[in-house]
């Protein structure tokens, strides 16, 4: 499953949500931002879902209020049982992860295959 959203492409790889920003919310209306952020959340109700990847890979910056999505989906993962994790984050978006100490919080991989390796369990 591949679903194309304005502001996020979500993937399903398993148990794993990888979720892709395409954009600060300088380019999109907040309420949009809002009204994608809780269909992705909603993704969570499904019992195979398990884990969420952010995959970084489309932006080099990202705002407070696709910051604030993306962390009420890292928790949601946690509350579920499941693992959240970063990957493929430019170095200026390295930085700012460090900055607002998220990366302390969720580890973050240099690519998408070794993000999902570390949140899949070895059969």
């Amino acid at each position: 499953m591949v679903e194309n959203l304005e502001i996020f492409e979500v993937e399903q790889a398993g148990p794993n949500l990888v979720v892709t920003p395409l954009g600060s919310t300088l380019q999109f209306q907040y309420s949009n931002v809002q009204v994608e952020a809780n269909k992705v959340l909603r993704l969570f109700d499904a019992p195979e879902i398990k884990n969420v990847i952010i995959d970084l890979s489309r932006v080099d910056y990202l705002d407070s209020i696709i910051i604030g999505s993306l962390i009420r989906l890292l928790q949601r993962a946690r509350q579920t049982g499941g693992q959240a994790v970063f990957c493929n984050a430019c170095e200026n978006m390295q930085n700012i992860l460090k900055c607002i100490k998220i990366g302390s919080l969720w580890p973050l991989f240099d690519t998408r295959d070794e993000a999902i390796a570390a949140v899949t369990p070895s059969e």
